[in-house]
Parts: structure tokens; C-alpha cells; sequence
């Protein structure tokens, strides 16, 4: 998936819940550890912590942001909460020259691919079959 993203120098899959990276792809040979889990750590302070609250509060949103962009030291971080296993996000890194609006696209696509039939299957469930 990395791959197809414009710009995405790494693609992290994390455990929000667990504070866990799940799995990585990277144009490093094997990046830091400690570069995966500082990205997995701001992906939960973004999704679940109190800046998740505070953006929701000041949005006057029900729900807590599922979407975040980062722009900071030289690059641009893209965090996208799965929308129906939300203890779920994928975290990418970018050239600061790519953008995050075709970067997000491609990972809405993508989440969809990891977690195939949950969508339809929270859909069912919503109808009460």
C-alpha cells in the first residue's frame, strides 16, 4: 500500500488500544523502532487522548476525530482511524511535497482492504439482521 501513496516514506498499521505497531513498510531498510513507536504513540494521543477530546470539543462533534494531518520538522503524518475497529489507524509519513488529501484518500481505500466485510458487516448489524 505504501507504494501506491505519493510521497509516503513510511506506512505504519497500529494498535491504538495496545499502543502496539502491528506492522510497518518503509523506504529505510528497517526504520527505528523507536521512530515506529513514537509515530504509533502520536497516532493514540491524536485518536484517543485528550487532544482527541479537545478537537472534538471544538469541533461540536459526537465523535472524536477519525482523520488527522501533522505538519512538522521537514514532513507531513497522516493518521486515519479505522471507522469501524476503532482501536485500529494507519499512520503515514510523507515528503513534505506530497499531499495529505491524496495520501488520506488512498488510505481510506486501504483500511478497507485490511479489515475486508467489517464495513458491510456493521451495516447488517445496524439493520438488526
Amino acid at each position: 500500500m505504501r507504494g501506491s501513496i505519493p510521497g509516503c516514506r513510511s506506512l505504519v498499521y497500529a494498535d491504538l488500544s495496545a499502543r502496539l505497531v502491528l506492522c510497518s513498510d518503509s523506504d529505510l531498510p528497517r526504520p527505528p523502532q523507536e521512530a515506529l513507536d513514537a509515530l504509533c504513540l502520536r497516532a493514540v494521543r491524536l485518536m484517543t487522548g485528550p487532544v482527541a477530546e479537545a478537537a472534538r470539543m471544538a469541533l461540536a462533534a459526537d465523535l472524536p476525530p477519525g482523520e488527522a494531518v501533522v505538519v512538522q520538522g521537514g514532513g507531513i503524518e497522516v493518521f486515519l482511524r479505522a471507522p469501524t475497529a476503532s482501536d485500529e489507524a494507519l499512520c503515514a509519513v510523507l515528503d513534505p511535497a506530497a499531499d495529505p488529501e491524496v495520501a488520506l484518500a488512498l488510505l481510506r481505500g486501504g483500511i478497507d482492504a485490511i479489515l475486508p466485510g467489517v464495513t458491510e458487516h456493521a451495516a447488517t448489524a445496524d439493520r438488526g439482521q
